[in-house]
């Protein structure tokens, strides 16, 4: 119990009848320093503090009692005893045995113990005592007023209590007052906390500092000491499991550090075994305490464990309270079920968040190892039809020169022949040509990206009949994979612009800035669509997963009517 001394005026006041001058000057001093403290629209604490340093120069006494009362139950309560103010009040159980029956009667009392146990009431604590309950406007109990033990020799008598019955009735208002507003601050604060538990819930963050975000909020909104939150991890075996929790809140901050519990060690542990709320009121003499390093003083606690839909065990909250704050109920411990069931929904969704950006993970590497594949088997099917199938055509060619040379000149027809046959075998030659160059044009390994987008601009208006301009100025060579990746964007550009746009115009523009990003756009005058009503083709496909591959962006921009624009954003790596 912690002790203070607090500044009471104790001039004595002048002997006199008991309803003499003396008394009314002190009643009219104490209704307005009471008058005074409720204008002021304090707190319960701090206005049981305020009147009981009232009472103390009001009626001369030793020992003044003030306490808020909440569902006929003690809260906030001040008592001043010789001269001290007691900041952490205790009451002895004979003391609060006689303050509950006054609760509950509901009435005024003074006497002496002799006429208490007269009147059927429980032994006083006190030799003289008067106390009032300060009821509300449905008569039910806010306040308790109690003065005992005067410093002078007059007893306390009916003028005593009179002015103790008009002071609280005035101190009831206030109380109420008191009382309503902390209701709204607790309404408020568990409407911040409502949204803030909502936040979390719908934020994708990992699991840890999700529980350590929400055992916070609950923290606060239930007004804890201390607490902390944990989840379920594999122990020395992985059928082995464990509470973790790796931060501890306290006084408003995380104070990091990792602890462990098994099954059925500290409270987590308990509540990883039985699976059910625990609720503890003498914490030092609990059988599963465990106090944290930085909190020793805890006298109160309440856990529950987080589990999801199939009650399985994801991990716990634990509150904790010092002394003379209140012990948790079973009502808190419903509300921490409530945000275990938020908290376990969220759990689940970061995991399975997890799990998808895993599996998207190796889609991705799955789709990069295709495409580099893809290119290699296009680059080896490029250099068969160029070095095997072309230098066949080309002896096939050479064969029939060589066979019209002995071809006499008399058989015209045959001649002919031949001749026609050399035609397609050049012509054949000059398709393989260009689709080997299509596959993989010689230019873009040997020559880069620069120079490879040159040949495709001019092969692409010769052979689709369409304007193709090209600005940009590479002076140097990029990766291989962004270079392979920029030529096929463009590539399949120029395609679909043929194919669909039934452009006039196209334009090619590469830029770089800052030798950290290179940015590539083919914009057409076509005929455009609307891409949030068209499917993407593989097309368009083809090229979104090229680029996110290197993680860059992709976008497309079009309109009927309005031509088309593709843009790519990479970073050169």
């Amino acid at each position: 119990m912690t002790e203070a001394s607090v500044a009471v005026d104790h001039a004595p006041l002048p002997s006199a009848d008991p309803v003499g001058p003396a008394i009314a000057v002190a009643a009219i001093e104490a209704l307005y320093d009471c008058a005074r403290a409720s204008a002021l629209e304090p707190d319960a604490l701090a206005l049981t503090r305020a009147l009981a340093a009232a009472l103390v120069r009001t009626f001369r006494a030793d020992d003044v009692v003030v306490a808020a009362v909440v569902d006929s139950t003690l809260a906030s309560k001040t008592r001043i005893r010789r001269h001290t103010l007691l900041s952490s009040p205790s009451l002895t159980q004979e003391e609060r045995t006689f303050i509950d029956w006054l609760l509950q009667q509901r009435q005024p009392f003074a006497g002496r113990a002799q006429a208490a146990r007269a009147a059927g009431a429980p032994e006083s604590p006190w030799p003289d005592v008067i106390a009032v309950p300060a009821l509300h406007h449905q008569g039910h109990p806010v306040a308790l007023l109690l003065v005992a033990a005067r410093r002078v020799h007059d007893r306390l008598g009916t003028p005593d209590l009179r002015v103790l019955e008009t002071i609280a009735q005035q101190a009831a208002v206030a109380f109420n007052r008191a009382q309503l507003l902390a209701q709204l601050d607790s309404w408020s604060r568990g409407l911040e906390a409502l949204f803030k538990f909502s936040a979390a819930v719908s934020s994708e963050r990992d699991p840890i500092s999700l529980v350590r975000d929400m055992a916070e909020h609950a923290a606060r909104l239930l007004k804890a000491d201390g607490g902390q939150g944990g989840l379920v991890v594999p122990g020395d075996t992985p059928e082995d499991l464990v509470m973790q929790s790796s931060a501890y809140w306290h006084d408003g901050m995380w104070l990091e550090r990792t602890r462990r519990w098994p099954r059925n060690v500290g409270i987590p542990g308990v509540v990883l075994e039985t699976e059910f709320p625990y609720l503890c009121a003498d914490y030092a003499q609990d059988p599963a305490h465990e106090p944290p390093d930085d909190m020793g003083d805890i006298q109160y606690a309440v856990a529950v464990p987080i589990k999801n839909g199939t009650d399985d065990v994801l991990g716990f909250f634990e509150l904790h309270r010092r002394d003379g704050n209140g012990a948790f109920s079973w009502q808190d411990a419903a509300f921490l079920e409530s945000v275990a069931n938020m908290a376990a929904v969220a759990i689940e969704n970061a995991r399975l968040g997890t799990a998808l950006a895993l599996k998207n993970q190796e889609m991705r590497a799955l789709s990069a190892r295709h495409v580099t594949r893809l290119e290699e088997e296009r680059q080896h099917i490029a250099r068969e039809l160029h070095d095997e199938a072309g230098q066949a055509l080309v002896g096939v060619k050479l064969s029939l020169q060589a066979m019209g040379r002995l071809v006499p000149t008399e058989v015209p027809a045959l001649r002919g022949q031949l001749a026609h046959l050399r035609a397609q075998v050049n012509d054949a030659a000059t398709r393989l040509k260009v689709l080997a160059r299509r596959l993989r044009p010689p230019t873009l390994d040997r020559l880069g990206l620069d120079m490879a987008l040159q040949q495709l601009a001019q092969e692409s208006g010769e052979h689709y009949g369409f304007e193709v301009h090209l600005l940009q100025k590479l002076d140097e060579r990029l990766p291989a994979e962004l270079e392979t990746a920029l030529f096929r964007v463009t590539q399949e550009a120029l395609t679909n612009a043929a194919a669909h746009a039934a452009a006039q115009v196209v334009e090619i523009r590469v830029e770089i800035f800052d030798r950290a990003t290179i940015d590539l756009r083919i914009s057409d005058n076509g005929v455009g669509f609307d891409p949030s009503e068209r499917s993407s083709g593989l097309g368009l496909l083809g090229m979104r997963e090229r680029v996110n591959m290197l993680g860059g962006q992709f976008a497309v921009t079009s309109a009927p009517g309005e031509g088309t624009t593709i843009r790519v954003t990479a970073p050169i790596l």
